[in-house]
């Protein structure tokens, strides 16, 4: 634990100074370095994909990449990185409003997020500068002149990205994981990818962990329960669960519970990867 917390420590001061120098900063503190390589490898295989199929059908067209939900900036430094590899035409969006996502003042949503993961709590508690963390990194990453942030909620830039008759190549969603707010993005941004006889936008995100259907491998729960306890916890962000006996050393498993209930109401439109990494079925 001593060196835990040494090691925490160590990377605040490390990132304050970085941050001074306007260098890119990795703040392990606020949990930077969550990209596994597993779900890296996933998510680098479906934008070659995209940007393979891109490349065959629009030629001289601008590949449009946006992200939901940024934090620091690690996804959008992966994606960005590869697609300025690939393509001379390009445009990065991405989206966050980077503010507290629950009332100071609401009591019950104040337990509610104490109740959360560390991550969650943390993130909401230290936004403000996370953000100009996020400002940071991104001005250091060479297509910095091809990317620009929207700071507002995702329905919000869904609104203006559609006024303004933008069609997507790829969206990449990892926002707010309750279900309402997956539902929303999901279905919002789904409209507005590129669409045509030859070629269609791709829909992703990170963070479906557990499907419906593993209900019976991993609980006693019948799947009218089931479906009962995913309803009941859908405003929630992240949940453990009690599993059958031998399922791993402490016969619990952790899921986001929003992912899990919505994907099971649009069964057979989504593939789900071990990384958690997820993608629309085209």
């Amino acid at each position: 634990m001593i060196f835990k917390k040494i090691n925490l420590l160590v990377s605040f001061i490390k990132t304050s100074y970085n941050y001074l120098l306007h260098k890119e900063v990795k703040p392990k503190y606020l949990f930077y370095g969550q990209l596994q390589k597993k779900r890296e490898k996933d998510m680098l295989d479906a934008v070659n994909s995209q940007i393979d199929k891109f490349k065959s059908k629009k030629n001289n067209e601008t590949f449009i990449f946006v992200e939901i939900g940024s934090y620091l900036g690690e996804s959008l430094k992966l994606f960005g990185n590869r697609i300025g590899n690939e393509l001379e035409n390009f445009l990065l969006i991405s989206i966050d409003p980077y503010s507290e996502f629950l009332d100071k003042n609401d009591k019950e949503s104040e337990e509610n997020l104490v109740n959360q993961t560390k991550t969650t709590y943390l993130m909401n508690k230290r936004i403000s500068k996370i953000y100009n963390y996020f400002i940071n990194n991104v001005s250091n990453y060479h297509f910095k002149h091809k990317h620009f942030h929207l700071r507002m909620t995702s329905d919000d830039a869904f609104k203006l990205l559609k006024s303004f008759n933008i069609k997507l190549d790829f969206c990449y969603v990892d926002g707010l994981h309750y279900y309402q707010n997956i539902k929303n993005d999901y279905l919002n941004y789904s409209t507005i990818l590129k669409n045509e006889s030859n070629y269609s936008g791709l829909i992703c995100g990170d963070d479906y962990e557990f499907s419906f259907d593993q209900y019976n491998k991993y609980f006693d729960y019948s799947k009218e329960d089931f479906l009962a306890i995913l309803n009941q916890n859908k405003t929630k962000d992240y949940i453990f669960l009690k599993t059958k006996a031998g399922i791993n050393k402490k016969n619990k498993i952790g899921f986001h519970p929003g992912l899990t209930l919505f994907f099971n109401e649009i069964d057979g439109k989504i593939k789900r990867f071990d990384s958690g990494f997820w993608k629309k079925i085209s």
